[in-house]
């Protein structure tokens, strides 16, 4: 034994006191250190004869040789070192003696004393260890053989430990609980308060900007347990510890310390894993609805065009034959002019009221004619695909044309039916980039419904003096522009509200409706111009739709779901 082995070691009583004797170890243990060690970046750049020996190899060039100076620390410790190589490189680390274990050439594990810092090694910064093997301890020189044993089995396991008496002063300690917590080796022997130890922490800097004297009192109310108590907890050398705490028969305690800093990286890796694979998930149901939609659109397009080409034919029949027929009308007349003079003053006027009546009767299929090839044309240009290109839309005139479709639609198949359109266009709402097929979808949709509501009401209610009403409103801000639908029908429950845009749900009779049409319309504004959709209903007094677009909305590619 030396004389550092031999002599009296008092608890100390101050962190200072424990600084002391730290450095008292570490003096002895730089005049004994027979090791040496040099790298830099993992490269072994320098390895002293001594220390291949202690590690079980034939020379140091067999040390050189290896792969580099991570391969001699063991993997539960490598990103500890690793971070602590780096710091040493900066100049960070502060000389104290740390313990450290290494492999040896067999493979088994070593313990070792070590010195650290960082050098000039040919004209670039590099760490210097110097290592020896783990040197006794003063204070468990004088113990018993029996509890030499004790401490030297306690070294030998893969947990930190802890032992406090029932006053929380320390007992004794294992190498990997002081190399868990970075502690320097010989500042706290049996004998040192527990809080003492905490102090020191709190000096470091482990517990952040926090009362000192607060803090340490209750993390040592923590050791106070009558059963097994465990905790985690993140040291500043970047290692999660589990720690438990477990009463002692005698009234003292142990405390063990495992390392889990793997095991939460892998959960974290899964954990992140999880969330990428949850999202790409999401992102392939979101391409699939969208092509659905898009498959919907298509198809409800293309029956649309069918049906509005089908009309046009016979509306261009119409429209030529009735122009025809006023002309040929008009011819008539004037050959029969000449006969006038013939004919009674009762004939003739006769002749004059047939005449203007059928004038009068060409004229009228010539303007509905036109009427009818106006709708025509608006259901073309509804149904006409485009692909699906956004454009510059005038969305008032957008607005407008959706809202006579829709009126016109409904009108032809109830003839009784009439309403109040109630038009507000906010004149600087102007142009807006969006798909104008599919916007003017959504709104035809969202007239229809507003129709149906109020017809409906007007049938139930049984009030003559009941006014069917739909309003239109479009405003403007700087980022958007809205467009309000309110109906005086027969509104909407809040749980008919919560149902509203699922697929395949309706109100309506069977046959009636199919129950796609919100839920495509909500997919259209949402999704695909990322706008919103917001809708308030009271039953039998009113139902409010109101969209929102805005204005600088990039184009979406088909599957692109919705960032915000």
């Amino acid at each position: 034994m030396d004389d550092f082995t031999n002599r009296k070691v008092l608890p100390p009583r101050s962190v200072q006191e424990a600084l002391d004797l730290g450095r008292v170890y570490h003096d002895q243990l730089v005049a004994a250190m027979p090791g040496l060690l040099v790298h830099c970046n993992d490269t072994i750049l320098h390895c002293s004869a001594t220390l291949a020996r202690l590690l079980g190899y034939e020379s140091a060039e067999s040390i050189q040789a290896l792969p580099g100076a991570m391969t001699l620390v063991p993997e539960d410790d490598r990103h500890t070192e690793q971070d602590v190589y780096t710091r040493c490189l900066k100049g960070l680390i502060r000389s104290q003696v740390r313990r450290i274990k290494r492999h040896r050439a067999d493979g088994t594990v070593q313990w070792f004393d070590q010195l650290m810092e960082s050098v000039d090694w040919g004209g670039q910064p590099a760490v210097m260890e110097m290592l020896t093997l783990m040197r006794p301890l003063a204070a468990n020189a004088e113990l018993p053989h029996q509890e030499q044993l004790l401490q030297a089995a306690i070294d030998a396991m893969p947990n930190g430990v802890l032992m406090l008496d029932r006053d929380l002063n320390v007992e004794g300690a294992n190498s990997e609980f002081y190399r868990l917590w970075d502690y320097p080796i010989g500042m706290f022997p049996p004998g040192t308060a527990v809080a003492l130890i905490l102090t020191y922490n709190h000096a470091r800097g482990d517990f952040g900007d926090v009362p000192c004297e607060e803090t340490v009192a209750e993390l040592c109310s923590r050791y106070l347990v009558k059963g097994v108590f465990n905790s985690e907890r993140r040291v500043p050398n970047g290692r999660t510890l589990d720690i438990r705490t477990a009463p002692r028969a005698d009234g003292g305690y142990v405390i063990t310390h495992h390392d889990i800093t793997d095991r939460k990286r892998i959960e974290d890796e899964l954990r992140q894993a999880k969330e990428r694979a949850e999202a790409i998930l999401k992102e392939l149901r979101e391409t699939q609805r969208q092509l659905i939609v898009q498959e919907k659109m298509a198809a409800l397009g293309q029956l649309t065009a069918g049906i509005a080409h089908e009309l046009k034919n016979p509306l261009n029949f119409v429209n030529n034959f009735a122009e025809l027929s006023g002309e040929l009308l008009d011819e008539l007349l004037e050959l029969l002019e000449p006969l006038n003079g013939h004919l009674d003053d009762a004939t003739r006027i006769d002749v004059n009221d047939l005449a203007g009546s059928l004038q009068g009767n060409l004229r009228k299929i010539a303007d509905h004619g036109r009427r009818a090839d106006g709708i025509v044309k608006s259901m073309l240009a509804h149904s006409r695909g485009g692909g699906g290109e956004w454009q510059a839309t005038d969305l008032n005139a957008l607005v407008e044309e959706a809202l006579t479709l829709s009126y016109h639609a409904f009108r032809a198949q109830d003839r009784a039916f009439n309403a109040i359109l109630d038009k507000h266009f906010d004149l600087v709402v102007g142009e807006v980039k969006l798909v104008p097929q599919d916007v003017s979808r959504v709104l035809v949709n969202l007239f229809t419904n507003s129709f149906y509501a109020i017809r409906k009401r007007q049938l139930i209610c049984g009030d003559p003096n009941f006014a069917p009403r739909v309003d239109v409103t479009t405003s403007a801000s700087a980022a958007d522009v809205s467009i309000r639908i309110r109906d005086n029908g027969i509104g909407m429950s809040p749980a008919v509200l919560d149902k509203l845009f699922t697929p395949f749900f309706t109100t309506k009779p069977t046959g009636e409706g199919t129950g796609l049409g919100l839920s495509l319309s909500y997919d259209i504004v949402v999704h695909q111009h990322r706008g919103r959709f917001d809708v308030s209903s009271v039953e039998n007094d009113h139902a409010e739709f109101t969209i929102t677009l805005p204005r600088a909305a990039t184009a979406v590619s088909l599957g692109e779901r919705r960032k915000t």
